[in-house]
């Protein structure tokens, strides 16, 4: 997903392909694409929880909040007062989302925002955020970066953030995506289209180069909290006065 007024800001371009057409299919095909989804989507509720574990009342956000797949875990973790933030600029994303947390219990305290994370109003900063699978998706470092720094300007001293996008792009790493697929379905001439989509994508070359990113804009002690193939989260936090 791309995702991206008191600041100027370069454009985030918003990532065509996430409409209604996909947004339906969007989590059975996330669970082909990322091995492990439910799991990753438990540990980043489990890493932010840990972090406030001492707050009874907390807000969060969550920048690409896609399909709402990954608050689904707050159910079982105890947070009742609690409250969420979720950003993204695909309203048919946010329609399943906003069907899925109904659901669960949490569509009444979860306010959902269709726009970019620039386009939120300016309101009380929140105690964390979590920006999953949306950095690849922005086009060139600047604008990553100033993504990021518009995430820290969101959040209070000493917030966690979980961040998880593409590192790296690495051929034999690719071919095990790509046979994966395969193995789900997917016929030859569509995972060729597919390696063609892969091979356009500009992700962040390293880990070394998301944590010099992530130190400018103020988040500092990055801890890896799961990996799957070139799929890579980290926990963080924001920490004012330590932006390059």
């Amino acid at each position: 997903m791309a995702h991206d007024p008191h600041h100027h800001h370069p454009a985030h371009h918003i990532v065509p392909g996430f409409g209604a057409d996909r947004a339906v299919h969007y989590d059975a095909q996330a669970s082909v694409a990322l091995a492990g989804a439910p799991a990753l989507y438990e540990l980043g509720v489990s890493a932010l929880t840990a972090q406030l574990d001492d707050q009874d009342a907390a807000s969060m956000l969550f920048v690409g909040v896609g399909t709402g797949s990954e608050l689904v875990p707050y159910t079982r973790f105890d947070v009742p007062g609690w409250r969420f933030t979720g950003i993204d600029p695909s309203d048919a994303m946010l329609d399943v989302a906003r069907k899925r947390l109904e659901t669960e219990g949490l569509l009444s305290r979860t306010h959902l925002h269709h726009g970019e994370l620039h386009t939120l109003p300016a309101g009380p900063p929140f105690d964390g955020a979590q920006m999953m699978g949306v950095l690849h998706h922005v086009e060139g470092e600047a604008a990553r970066l100033e993504l990021l720094r518009e995430v820290a300007r969101r959040l209070k001293p000493g917030a966690p953030l979980v961040v998880g996008c593409r590192i790296g792009m690495d051929p034999e790493l690719l071919n095990v995506e790509l046979r994966r697929w395969r193995a789900y379905g997917t016929p030859r001439e569509e995972l060729e289209r597919r390696r063609e989509r892969f091979m356009a994508l500009k992700p962040i070359e390293s880990d070394a180069a998301l944590f010099a990113m992530l130190a400018q804009a103020g988040f500092v002690t990055p801890k890896p909290l799961f990996i799957s193939l070139q799929f890579k989260v980290f926990l963080a936090r924001f920490q004012p006065g330590t932006q390059g």
